[in-house]
């Protein structure tokens, strides 16, 4: 009688991204160092101006007030970017990434739903208070972080789980910020599977809440999460080993759980912690990430078109499968609302030839023209067959012409990227002008590339472009 050979278990999702952190052997990528100086220019710059939003100010109101911080502040505190504010490691984390997502002008990702940047440095700046860090350092944990948001998202399938209305940003995130900590503090392998299981317990966030306050406050709470997450299981708090695969777990309550694609799990994080640098996006316009291609389309246009848009009769607005999901279904009443609108940023676009952090006030959405032009446009998607990733416009005017501009990749991404001299521009639109904030940017450029550890918080504070 022979006697069967015995299956090889497969290994879990959970233990697969333990491994893929915990893993030490990598060499540094170049390109990973280039794309974190632009993304660590970009996301404090976007942060510090969204420090002045009413999110970000409630947020931080509301952390200080737990706190009080008018005393001294204690070694290991961090730094509220472009301010005189330290909080601890969680709080900055929150404060931060709340201001980050604030203007939602931060990073994306074409591929899906995401912006990683404004999850992942809140929580790597936050913790680099605990101790100096190199540049390797930070980007070996970016790049984890990256790795996990991406492959983790393609598990689900992102397609199931945006579609529930689930903010991707707030609940993949917190796994993806928890992963990038657990590699920044060199977490041993068991430690790193309860910091994950706790976040993945502490996972929300809807699309519902796009277009109000709640939306940039997903980003500082993953941040915050991912935090707490590596500062209690490094004390020995608990959670399953086994949390994303569980039955109840992750997978099982946030997608559509298919081992066929968990099984794969490692090889994707394998090709996303360096394939990420082909898919992030410093957005041009202080937009959401899916008006960004229609106001690029909108631009050209109104080049051939001029500035006569009263000759515009229809505007036919085609999207990618899903792409109107993170998008209004109604006129904005105001301008945060606004910012999800893709009828309001390709109006602007063609009225005024660019779209600016000034086009999201309540008053700006009174310009003469808009709500006319607005009424012209129709969006639609794509059939799911259908290529992703591109959208097109197409302009009627009234005597019979048709303008057609159908764009890929978005200004911005890193197919496209902006110029030393754009993001300088972007940056300084965002903390205001001067040689000090010239030198500021040329500091947190370099962060990356530091060969020896270095305390983070001062040059993180920088001038206190918007006061203590």
């Amino acid at each position: 009688m022979s006697v069967a050979s015995p299956v090889p278990q497969q290994v879990g999702a959970t233990a697969q991204l333990v491994d893929f952190i915990c893993r030490r052997d990598r060499r540094t990528e170049p390109a990973t160092r280039a794309a974190l100086r632009g993304l660590t220019v970009d996301t404090v710059g976007v942060a510090v101006a969204g420090l002045t939003t009413p999110a970000a100010m409630l947020v931080r109101d509301w952390v200080e007030d737990q706190a009080p911080s008018d005393t001294v502040a204690p070694a290991g505190t961090a730094a509220v970017w472009g301010s005189t504010s330290r909080l601890g490691p969680a709080d900055a984390a929150l404060v931060n990434g709340t201001a980050a997502h604030a203007l939602d002008w931060d990073d994306a990702a074409p591929s899906m739903a995401m912006h990683p940047a404004a999850v992942l440095l809140p929580t790597l700046f936050a913790l680099a208070a605990r101790r100096p860090v190199t540049g390797a350092e930070l980007d070996a944990a970016y790049s984890v972080g990256s790795a996990v948001f991406r492959a983790v998202s393609e598990a689900l399938p992102h397609a199931v789980h945006y579609g529930r209305g689930w903010h991707n940003t707030s609940t993949t995130g917190r796994l993806a910020a928890t992963a990038a900590a657990c590699r920044l503090l060199d977490l041993d392998g068991g430690t790193a599977a309860h910091a994950l299981g706790i976040a993945a317990s502490q996972a929300s966030g809807s699309l519902a809440n796009f277009g109000t306050m709640t939306k940039p406050m997903h980003a500082g709470l993953a941040a915050r999460d991912a935090v707490m997450a590596v500062g209690l299981a490094g004390r020995g708090f608990t959670a399953n080993p086994a949390q994303l695969e569980a039955r109840g777990g992750f997978l099982d309550l946030f997608g559509d759980h298919d081992p066929r694609r968990t099984a794969v799990l490692g090889e994707r994080l394998e090709h996303w912690v360096t394939g990420w640098v082909d898919d992030y996006a410093l957005k041009a316009y202080p937009s959401c990430f899916a008006t960004q291609r229609a106001i690029d389309a909108g631009l050209s246009l109104r080049e051939e078109l001029g500035a006569d848009v009263d000759r515009v009769s229809r505007i036919a607005v085609t999207l990618e499968h899903g792409g109107t999901r993170p998008l209004r279904d109604t006129a904005p009443s105001n301008g945060l609302e606004a910012k999800f609108s893709l009828e309001y940023t390709l109006a602007v676009a063609l009225l005024t030839g660019d779209v600016l952090l000034s086009d999201f006030t309540d008053e700006a959405l009174k310009r003469r023209g808009v709500a006319e032009l607005m009424a012209r446009i129709e969006l639609t998607e794509r059939p799911p067959a259908e290529e992703p990733g591109h959208t097109v416009v197409r302009l009627h005017t009234d005597d019979g012409r048709l303008l057609v501009r159908d764009v890929h990749h978005s200004r911005g991404d890193s197919h496209r990227p902006l110029s030393p001299a754009e993001l300088a521009a972007k940056f300084h639109q965002c903390v205001g002008r001067g040689p000090v904030n010239e030198s500021w940017l040329a500091a947190l450029h370099t962060v990356p590339d530091a060969d020896e550890p270095q305390d983070l918080q001062t040059l993180l504070a920088g001038p206190p472009v918007h006061g203590g």
